[in-house]
């Protein structure tokens, strides 16, 4: 496959910078999420996701790029850090995925979901029984255990169809299976709760609001402008005893 043309992207870079140089040399946005931005190539061989902030799925995107590759999981090759805790992810181009088929598939892995979506029951998947599915599950839980060590906000599990997409030839690829829990992060801050929030810098948190759900729609303006205040007022100065070195990959 001919590798994509990226452009230069600095690490002084911002998110909002990294989207706007790639826009330039023709990629365009596929889609948005809560944490990212997904763009495609003018080939429509690569897609580059812009975050922000998204601890969690830097757990995943490392553990993608290390390897081994697994037919389950999409092909990442590279990772460019930005600035603060921005990094663009730079991946195989990967399109929505049948809806059962991603069921089947989430039934089958069988990682119960703490996001809130109900487990599917499990219909016919043919590659139930799939080694490359066995090494998945272990790897999932093993990013949960990751994460759940490192952040005392800490989701879990994000396994449903909605994070099961599809490469050019119909073949799903599980692309988000784990979550930092941002309610809470929004909650802890307004409320001032600085105890809730020792494994994050400011730095951090100023990020975290930039993410696309804080930008999404005029009346996010004013909630946004409202948490940066209180961020403002929050004394962050006190780690929790044995808490992350905060130089941890974001």
């Amino acid at each position: 496959m001919t590798e994509p043309f990226i452009p230069q992207i600095s690490m002084a870079s911002t998110a909002d910078d990294a989207k706007d140089l790639l826009v330039q040399f023709g990629w365009r946005v596929v889609g948005t999420g809560d944490w990212a931005t997904a763009l495609a190539n003018p080939g429509d061989t690569h897609c580059a996701r812009v975050v922000p902030f998204d601890p969690a799925y830097r757990i995943y995107a490392d553990d993608v790029l290390a390897g081994p590759p697994n037919r389950w999981l999409p092909r990442i090759d590279q990772i460019l850090p930005l600035r603060g805790s921005g990094y663009v992810v730079i991946m195989q181009r990967l399109w929505a995925a049948d809806e059962t088929a991603a069921n089947h598939f989430c039934a089958a892995l069988g990682v119960a979901n703490t996001s809130g979506y109900a487990q599917p029951p499990l219909g016919k998947f043919d590659s139930v029984d799939d080694v490359d599915l066995a090494a998945l599950r272990v790897r999932v839980q093993a990013m949960i255990a990751l994460g759940a060590a490192r952040y005392r906000l800490w989701g879990g599990s994000d396994i449903r169809a909605g994070n099961v997409m599809a490469d050019a030839l119909g073949r799903l690829k599980l692309v988000d299976p784990v979550f930092l829990a941002g309610l809470k992060i929004v909650q802890a801050i307004g409320d001032g709760d600085a105890a809730a929030l020792v494994d994050f810098t400011r730095a951090q948190l100023e990020d975290f609001l930039t993410i696309a759900a804080f930008r999404r729609t005029n009346d996010n303006a004013d909630t946004t402008g409202g948490l940066r205040a209180a961020l403002d007022r929050l004394d962050l100065t006190q780690g929790r005893p044995g808490s992350p070195a905060k130089a941890e990959p974001m």
